[in-house]
């Protein structure tokens, strides 16, 4: 259901774009043609942009790269499925906002971060997925989401600790886990996802888990340590 809602919302989208393209009198094939070429640039953003957020050195640079990147992508696609299209549909002249780094970045925001608010919705409102499937160490693994006690980053891999005490290494980025698990797993930490149903206690500096302290970072600590109270305190 999830994967469905996104599709429609990035067909609307598309549908969106081109109708703004028929403004610049492009007619509407060609309009909707160059529309779902900028469709890379706005995906370049919504995956790279969550993991250059956390990124542990110079996050700063990396987000800027990140952005510089995605409205680049977005220019060279529009510009090269415009100068295709060139011959079909007679018109030389590529409209010069497109050209405007500021306009593509408005556009990216205005695209990219509302399928990241629905995404986000969607995962609170729609049922729990039992099962989680990746690849670790060369070898497909099906885990529950339960089983995961917490997730951690370790500069080259994520490792994923279960209750059963195995340590499962995979090469997915700690920003991609977050985007999979569901509404029980709570960032902590830049290096540290944990699951909810697993907290011994909170904390002002962290976490309880698995045996361990874990210490909420800045960026985390008031949001993390509130929804995990709440968690805590329901249990009992």
């Amino acid at each position: 259901m999830r994967y469905w809602a996104i599709a429609a919302y990035w067909s609307v989208a598309v549908l969106l774009l081109a109708a703004l393209l028929t403004s610049f009198d492009y007619g509407f094939g060609r309009a909707l043609f160059i529309a779902t070429s900028m469709l890379p640039g706005m995906f370049c953003a919504q995956f790279f942009l969550p993991q250059a957020f956390s990124a542990r050195r110079r996050r700063g640079v990396t987000v800027v790269c990140a952005v510089v990147g995605a409205v680049v992508v977005e220019w060279v696609s529009m510009l090269l499925a415009s100068n295709y299209t060139l011959v079909a549909f007679g018109r030389e002249v590529f409209p010069s906002l497109f050209s405007n780094p500021i306009f593509l970045l408005v556009l990216l925001v205005a695209f990219v971060l509302p399928c990241e608010l629905l995404s986000r919705w969607l995962r609170r409102r729609l049922p729990r997925s039992r099962n989680i499937t990746f690849v670790s160490e060369r070898r497909k693994v099906t885990l529950e989401f339960a089983a995961i006690v917490y997730v951690e980053s370790n500069d080259t891999e994520v490792s994923l600790h279960t209750v059963d005490g195995t340590v499962y290494r995979t090469r997915t980025r700690i920003s991609q886990w977050e985007q999979q698990l569901d509404d029980r797993f709570v960032h902590v930490h830049r290096s540290y996802i944990v699951n909810a149903e697993h907290v011994a206690g909170v904390t002002a500096q962290g976490v309880v888990i698995g045996g361990m302290q874990i210490e909420f970072s800045r960026k985390y600590r008031e949001l993390a340590a509130a929804r995990l109270a709440r968690a805590v305190t329901g249990r009992e």
